[in-house]
């Protein structure tokens, strides 16, 4: 009797186990197609962002490229005017050695 009742049982349960794993194969499918589009989605969110803040941010580059440019040019001037500053006191050395001779 458990000779016949073994393969019934044991056929029963393959069944039902391979209908199981059709059918979270399914749900499991259906589970990626929709992350696929929430990414999707997401992904196209994201890319707005970007050129959003892309569009903000470039009037700052703009900004330190200025500042930048304006510190160089106030170095210039600085050594511009150490170098006309010393020739000034070249000549006022000059001028003083002239009168104590």
């Amino acid at each position: 009797m458990i000779n016949e009742i073994l393969p019934i049982v044991l056929v029963v349960c393959l069944v039902v186990l391979t209908i199981v794993l059709v059918v979270v194969a399914i749900n499991l499918i259906g589970v990626l197609v929709e992350s696929k589009k929430v990414l999707r989605k997401a992904n196209a969110v994201i890319d707005e962002v970007e050129h959003k803040v892309t569009a903000i941010l470039n009037p700052f580059h703009s900004l330190s490229a200025f500042i930048t440019n304006f510190t160089a040019g106030l170095k210039v001037a600085e050594g511009f005017m150490s170098f006309v500053n010393k020739d000034k006191a070249k000549i006022k050395q000059t001028s003083d050695d002239d009168k104590t001779e």
